[in-house]
């Protein structure tokens, strides 16, 4: 009789667990048919690389009523130039879904895709980096929902990107390509009207861009990484740290008779002593 017991009892569990299943996909195959209807018929739904594990299906609340918009990343090939990277979002309204915005960005991949509230309204901004190209880097959009329109408040270059706490808005943290491996880092926060440098900031993130540069360091004394830890500590008003490691850069460089190098080394010792200076009065 426990025998039976046990086996009933086995087969409604999955039994449930089939049930679920299948709602999942039928939840699934709902939300692909709505998507079919609006996007481009020579599109494909891609996942960001950014953050990870990101779908190309998102939901957030707007316009704060309760019934959450979708936001769908897609691809449209083309077949002589750059594929078209796009995202639409769809609103619910009346049991039907509406298309009620859509931006496309030629490209070579979709790099990052999410939400984040950059201007600290308590209302997320949507965020999309497309890859123009291994050099070029990523651009990234930012859109900020408002009057039940979506508006471009900032257009960022970046290769590298961190999303950062800073009270109540959220920085950013763009790493933009130097040379070889290293990059001159800034943190951008939003000042009331634009994307700024925020000082504070970088300073709390420094350790970051410390630790990478001595990590580099470590396993190839190179000048160009001297340069970029340098441009991080006057940012940082480490302002001793980085008079050593322009004077380590300097000196390799003038091992190798790089002048150009040389010149630059020269300009980022004068900014040195003008942010002395400001800091001094």
């Amino acid at each position: 009789m426990k025998i039976i017991q046990i086996t009933l009892l086995s087969l409604g569990i999955l039994n449930s667990s089939s049930i679920h299943i299948f709602a999942n996909e039928n939840q699934k195959e709902d939300l692909m048919n709505i998507i079919k209807e609006f996007k481009p018929s020579n599109s494909l739904l891609v996942s960001p690389e950014n953050p990870f594990s990101t779908q190309p299906i998102q939901f957030y609340d707007f316009n704060q009523d309760g019934q959450k918009e979708m936001i769908v990343t897609f691809q449209t090939k083309a077949k002589e130039q750059p594929s078209q990277f796009g995202v639409m979002v769809l609103k619910k309204e009346n049991n039907y879904w509406q298309k009620i915005w859509e931006t496309k960005t030629q490209g070579v991949g979709l790099e990052f895709s999410g939400l984040a509230d950059i201007t600290g309204d308590d209302i997320k901004e949507y965020l999309f980096g497309v890859t123009i190209g291994a050099a070029a880097g990523n651009t990234l959009e930012i859109f900020q929902w408002n009057d039940n329109l979506f508006k471009k408040i900032a257009d960022v270059p970046y290769h590298k990107m961190d999303i950062l706490n800073g009270n109540k808005k959220i920085g950013l943290a763009i790493w933009q390509w130097y040379l070889a491996d290293s990059y001159l880092v800034d943190t951008l926060k939003w000042n009331g009207k634009k994307l700024a440098f925020d000082e504070e900031l970088y300073t709390q993130y420094y350790p970051t861009v410390e630790k990478f540069y001595n990590d580099k360091i470590r396993e190839m004394d190179a000048w160009f990484y001297w340069y970029c830890l340098a441009d991080a500590q006057i940012k940082a008003n480490l302002l001793e740290e980085a008079s050593n490691s322009i004077h380590k850069g300097l000196s390799l460089a003038k091992q190798l008779s790089m002048t150009d190098v040389v010149q630059n080394f020269n300009k980022l010792n004068s900014k040195l002593g003008e942010k002395k200076k400001h800091l001094s009065n």
